[in-house]
């Protein structure tokens, strides 16, 4: 608990070692790198969509190996 709130006051090890033992616990990190991961992917794709020289969703679509690997299998789906 927030120990200002309750107007007792904690030393600096006692504050630190509370810190860490919720800022560290991985219930607490892993959920946060989580949305931390989808918020940067999130961010990043819609950069590129305000890019108006960019096609975010083409993207792999325009790479040569990919369209060397669309025309392998035209040609040889029986």
């Amino acid at each position: 608990m927030l120990p200002f709130l309750l107007g007792r006051y904690m030393k600096r090890d006692d504050y630190y070692r509370e810190f860490c033992e919720v800022f560290g616990h991985p219930l607490w990190i892993l959920p946060m790198l989580m949305i931390g991961m989808a918020v940067f992917i999130e961010t990043t794709h819609l950069g590129y969509h305000h890019n108006d020289m960019a096609d975010a969703d083409g993207y792999c679509g325009r790479k040569e190996w990919v369209r060397d690997l669309k025309r392998f299998k035209e040609n040889n789906m029986y």
